[in-house]
């Protein structure tokens, strides 16, 4: 059985819901990582996601309700 490599493994960013400073509403993340990007609207995170996984390709974006539950998914 092949095992990926680094470079094919599939990267997961997360978009989910920050407290704290109201400027900072949403976060975005690579799952796995401990780097974090906070952003001021959800559709600001969504679209730094989907540019980090169209640039790290394969990659899938999931988005995480308040209580954490993972509502939508999508892969770039």
């Amino acid at each position: 059985m092949k095992r990926a490599t680094p470079s094919t493994r599939l990267r997961i960013y997360d978009v989910l819901p920050h407290e704290g400073d109201p400027a900072q509403r949403w976060e975005m993340h690579q799952h796995g990582t401990r780097q974090h990007t906070y952003f001021g609207t959800q559709r600001e995170a969504i679209a730094a996601a989907r540019e980090q996984a169209q640039t790290h390709h394969p990659a899938r974006v999931v988005l995480h309700a308040p209580d954490g539950f993972a509502y939508r998914e999508f892969t770039c």
